[in-house]
């Protein structure tokens, strides 16, 4: 009886290991941007400017030999500068995806604190070699009065499903 309760438990405990494994690897597949949050990054050199429900990013970048020279300045909204007066937290990062919207590398390029003022960002990447596109993610906290609390309203974009 103990030898086939034992048997039992092993085989268990290996199907569940196997299901454990496979949902593991669907989920890390399933991380992909949509392409309506693309920017491509395929040109040699490149200036843009892309716009979040909260703010605007005027960027540039310069592409050689695996690395990319990324550098900008974040602009937050005029309802974001005339609504809130206190910025409590702030970051803004990149997300590098391959030709199918997978995700292949995120990088974090920008915190602040305390002012609305334009955040500028420079940052030289080691890009992967597959890395064709990038989309900006963000997320932050403001305050309308002080920091206690009151007033508070937490802002983000994060394309990746």
């Amino acid at each position: 009886m103990k030898k086939g309760f034992l048997l039992l438990a092993v085989a268990i405990a290996g199907i569940l290991s196997i299901a454990a494994s496979q949902l593991v690897d669907r989920d890390a597949g399933a991380r992909s941007v949509p392409s309506s949050d693309r920017l491509s990054i395929t040109e040699p050199r490149y200036s843009g400017q892309w716009k979040g429900n909260d703010l605007t990013v005027e960027y540039s970048y310069s592409r050689d030999r695996g690395k990319m020279d990324l550098s900008g300045n974040i602009r937050f909204a005029d309802f974001m500068v005339l609504g809130y007066s206190n910025l409590l937290y702030f970051h803004l990062g990149a997300v590098f995806v391959d030709a199918s919207g997978r995700v292949v590398q995120e990088i974090g390029l920008a915190t602040s604190r305390d002012s609305f003022d334009s955040v500028p960002f420079h940052q030289i990447i080691n890009l992967p070699s597959n890395a064709v596109s990038m989309a900006f993610t963000y997320e932050g906290k403001a305050a309308e009065g002080s920091d206690d609390g009151s007033g508070l309203t937490s802002f983000w974009h994060y394309p990746i499903r």
